[in-house]
């Protein structure tokens, strides 16, 4: 079952394969690279494994769950936001207008508009030492999931947190995370989306939903599954 399909039908034996099958694509490009020696190419997996971490080459598994996150970032996060991207622009016309009229306000636009709806949704981690959060104790090493949907969205950092706002503090929006855990892709990443918003408005008079609902993607996904749009 392909990847999509298993996610839509929220298949967890697929959706688990599916994971260890392309886990599998990276232990062979790992393997490949070792192999190749001198004549490997000098790219990002290259340097990876002649990183060292606490004064230790990293381990495949370490190697796997970083290129792995890295790669379905760039894929699934990124084809996220480029929808929801559109069907805002299209769902607001004086927004998509200010924009096309001075196209410097699209990054922060951008970003504004990915806080409101979160590329995605959440992430796992596990606590190194007790801390307390909210009034809640959080012992070490218990597993807690990271909701950045909703810390974009809290009353407590962000005024009206359900409108669109250019003046906010960009500081504030953990659309790319935060600490240790920032993206180190979100340059590339915010690159993308405005050269796409950018060539999207520049090329069309006119962006608007179609007759046809969009359908939105599956948990732990965001976005849409379907997204039909006209482009005038």
């Amino acid at each position: 079952m392909p990847g999509r399909a298993a996610t839509l039908a929220q298949d967890q034996p697929a959706m688990a394969a599916i994971a260890v099958e392309f886990d599998g694509f990276i232990r062979a490009l790992l393997v490949a690279r070792r192999q190749a020696g001198d004549a490997a190419p000098d790219d990002l997996t290259i340097h990876l494994l002649s990183e060292r971490v606490w004064d230790r080459p990293m381990t495949d598994n370490e190697l796997v769950s970083l290129l792995r996150n890295w790669t379905v970032g760039e894929l699934s996060t990124i084809s996220a936001g480029a929808g929801i991207l559109a069907h805002y622009l299209a769902a607001h016309p004086p927004t998509q207008q200010l924009l096309r009229e001075d196209p410097s306000l699209i990054g922060a636009a951008n970003d504004e508009i990915l806080r409101l709806h979160a590329p995605l949704i959440a992430n796992r981690r596990m606590t190194t030492e007790s801390v307390e959060v909210g009034g809640q104790l959080i012992g070490a090493g218990e597993r807690v999931t990271v909701l950045w949907a909703s810390a974009n969205r809290d009353e407590a950092v962000f005024n009206d947190p359900d409108e669109f706002r250019l003046d906010r503090d960009p500081a504030d929006n953990l659309l790319y995370g935060r600490g240790i855990h920032v993206c180190p892709e979100a340059p590339l990443a915010r690159l993308e989306l405005r050269v796409l918003v950018e060539e999207l408005l520049a090329r069309i008079t006119e962006l608007v939903p179609a007759d046809i609902s969009p359908t939105h993607a599956h948990y732990p996904g965001s976005g849409f599954a379907t997204l039909p749009l006209v482009l005038r």
